[in-house]
């Protein structure tokens, strides 16, 4: 432990070798099940500055106010103090369904927590909560790497995946907003973020239109993006459209391919993706 003026504050070792074990933040929530709690009024508590960008559904926010309505709360919000007024470590979705349903004091945890702490927390319940948002992840790892100088590779032990998958994370930020909003609502997935990040400019904007129209799958939106990068035409069904029934190859014969179509649409459709547009 290293001190500075009168906190202690944990070393760095210490705190990645505590944040990566698994289910950390399960194990933490069942100490402050037990832990006494103290009722705080909803309005004096303010959402965690890290990643108050990423918007919680619409759909999300009211299924957990149904649900409190009907059960009340079993976890308390984890928060920490911030002046006369308090600010969200976890527990995002059960404080955003709780002001949907009106309740006005809020059983929380008041930690004595510094910013890498909390960061290191977010980062864990994002890896840990299979429903989280991988913007989530890609913001928190973000923040880590640039205040306090975490490698890509401590940021990938941290969240039991590749440096390689790490740096693809990271590369969602750079997408332009409106794709970063559908990702965090849901309407994209990691899997199609991650075909989207190796385009730009008018491929890009293009493989996102396509993507959002026809509702493409992830296997898909890579074939798509594919063909966009190597200026090639995309055959939009996943299944061949043609097959080769044998090659004619003779020294004093021209050499021929024969395609055999599943259907005259398929055909024709092949032919025009050979045409100049």
């Amino acid at each position: 432990m290293k001190r500075e003026g009168k906190k202690v504050v944990p070393s760095l070792s210490n705190l990645i070798e505590k944040f990566s074990q698994e289910d950390v933040i399960a194990v933490m929530e069942k100490e402050y099940q037990a832990a006494p709690a103290r009722l705080i009024p909803t309005s004096l508590i303010d959402d965690t500055s890290f990643i108050k960008d990423i918007v919680i559904p619409k759909d999300v926010v009211s299924s957990f106010a149904a649900g409190l309505k009907e059960k009340g709360f079993y976890n308390p919000l984890i928060v920490r103090s911030k002046g006369d007024r308090f600010e969200l470590i976890l527990g995002r979705k059960r404080f955003f369904g709780a002001k949907k349903a009106g309740i006005l004091s809020l059983p929380c945890v008041v930690r004595d927590a510094e910013d890498e702490e909390v960061l290191l927390m977010l980062l864990a319940d994002t890896r840990d909560n299979r429903s989280a948002n991988v913007l989530e992840m890609a913001v928190v790892c973000k923040q880590l790497s640039s205040l306090f100088g975490y490698t890509q590779q401590t940021l990938a032990d941290l969240s039991h995946l590749s440096r390689s998958q790490i740096t693809n994370i990271l590369r969602i930020l750079s997408l332009p907003d409106p794709i970063k909003k559908d990702i965090t609502l849901g309407k994209l997935s990691y899997g199609h973020a991650r075909a989207l990040v190796s385009l730009e400019g008018e491929k890009l904007e293009t493989a996102y239109k396509i993507i959002n129209e026809k509702k493409l799958s992830v296997r898909e939106s890579e074939r798509l993006a594919h063909a966009l990068i190597n200026n090639e035409p995309y055959l939009e069904n996943s299944e061949p459209i043609i097959s080769f029934s044998g090659l004619i190859s003779s020294s004093e014969r021209e050499k021929s391919i024969t395609l055999n179509f599943n259907s005259k649409e398929d055909k024709e459709r092949f032919i025009d993706s050979f045409k100049c547009k």
